[in-house]
């Protein structure tokens, strides 16, 4: 019995002992898979970011590894297209614990030295786990800058991020003291989460949220801009097949100013609903190479912003037909569009209002012609149900708005009762009432 303890024991420690080696090979495991993802990522989305590892030095107890993020577009604000990120990793018996710093990029060290006297602000811990997630901590300490006389102060910026085995889930959580410069302008303090999980190559389910304190901007030229407490929230979810999915956006905002003029209490709920999952991806990376080309072909014009709608038009153009495949594709049965809550306090009184767009079957773009030529077969192919209300102080001095605006109805757009401008639009029956009244297209 106890020569089996003492085998049992040299066992446990043999093993023990070999903890540190075995978390260094699964953190080179997990930083090589983490890059061949991203990189096969990126080939897929077009994207000009690509990882690549420049040495890695491996030893028993510790790993040194220099690995660097590229863009053949360039980094905004820093002349070069490569970022160089040196990790210096220790092995423990449950994780490895990794310190990360930009000492190996020049333009970084001398940017530290010339404008924060040598005193980096940046530090950055990443831990490597035995099941393969890894998680991260940023801190960067407050700083300041003077240009041309005009002193901005960047503020305390901490964020930690954790992803899952294989990159399949992110889980972020950070706050940023944010950025002024005296009077004239203040942000800060901006708070954000997330709690993701990859769907595709391009898509992302669960939740994001953002909260900006407070942004004041008075350059003394342009009306001032005082705004507070903002809040939103997005929840991007999958059906049960994952065929389609649903985003939530919630809106908030407590108080704005906009030149002396205070707004108060905006609020709302957005959805859209039934998106075909393949369609959106579609979209995003028709979108994603439009803009990569239309940006390079920007750099060949020496960044002349003139020719760069030019270009994005030329794109769209150039895609055109990619782009009526994936309008195709969203436009099928139950796609829909949601407003709740809508509520803006104004001086005048308040804004309320809703609206649910659904899409009773299959579409496809060439109904559009058809809806041209008779616009009535448009209500066969949607539900509507909107309500806007408007204090009549705020617009009730525009005619249009109240009166019929052509043969086919019977009130104008709103209808005035009491101090309100009042909406009603529904569609019942394949045909569309406004404020109680049946509207006539074909005439």
């Amino acid at each position: 019995m106890k020569k089996l303890l003492i085998v049992l024991i040299c066992l446990v420690v043999v093993c023990a002992a070999g903890l540190p080696v075995a978390n260094g090979i699964i953190m080179e495991r997990t930083i090589k898979s983490a890059v061949e993802d991203n990189n096969n990522t990126a080939a897929k989305v077009g994207t000009g970011f690509r990882m690549k590892i420049l040495e890695y030095d491996r030893g028993l107890f510790s790993s040194r590894i220099k690995w660097s993020i590229e863009n053949t577009d360039g980094f905004p604000g820093i002349n070069t297209t490569q970022l160089v990120l040196l990790d210096q990793g220790t092995h423990g018996f449950f994780s490895v614990n990794s310190q990360t710093s930009l000492e190996e990029n020049p333009w970084y060290i001398e940017w530290v030295n010339t404008h924060l006297k040598g005193k980096n602000p940046l530090s950055i811990q990443t831990r490597f786990f035995l099941s393969g997630a890894m998680g991260s901590t940023i801190h960067m300490s407050a700083f300041s800058m003077e240009d041309k006389g005009k002193v901005l102060d960047v503020h305390a910026l901490d964020l930690e991020v954790s992803t899952g085995n294989g990159l399949e889930t992110l889980v972020s959580n950070g706050r940023w003291e944010g950025v002024s410069q005296g009077n004239k302008f203040v942000m800060g303090p901006v708070t954000f989460t997330s709690d993701l999980y990859r769907l595709t190559d391009m898509i992302w389910t669960g939740k994001n949220t953002f909260s900006l304190e407070q942004l004041k901007a008075n350059d003394g030229k342009s009306d001032p801009v005082d705004l507070s407490g903002l809040t939103i929230n997005v929840e991007t979810s999958a059906s049960e097949d994952k065929k389609s999915i649903t985003m939530i956006m919630d809106f908030y905002m407590n108080r704005i100013e906009l030149g002396g003029k205070p707004l108060s209490g905006w609020s709302a709920t957005f959805k859209l609903k039934q998106m075909d999952t393949a369609s959106v991806e579609q979209g995003m990376l028709l979108y994603s190479d439009m803009m990569t080309q239309a940006g390079q072909r920007l750099e060949k014009t020496a960044g002349n912003p003139e020719y760069f709608q030019k270009n994005l038009k030329d794109e769209m153009l150039r895609n055109t037909p990619q782009l009526m495949s994936a309008l195709n594709g969203l436009l099928k049965k139950d796609l829909g569009i949601e407003i709740t809550g809508l509520n803006i306090e104004l001086p005048e009184g308040t804004v309320t209002g809703g609206l649910d767009l659904r899409l009773k079957k299959n579409m496809d773009p060439s109904n559009f012609f058809i809806f041209a030529m008779q616009p009535d077969m448009i209500f066969s192919f949607f539900d509507l149900d909107a309500q806007l209300s408007l204090p009549y102080a705020l617009a009730g001095g525009i005619p249009n708005l109240t009166e019929p605006l052509f043969p086919g109805m019977a009130t104008g757009f709103f209808v005035i009762k009491d101090d309100f401008l009042s909406l009603d639009m529904h569609v019942k029956e394949d045909k569309l009432f406004l404020n109680g009244q049946q509207v006539v297209l074909n005439q």
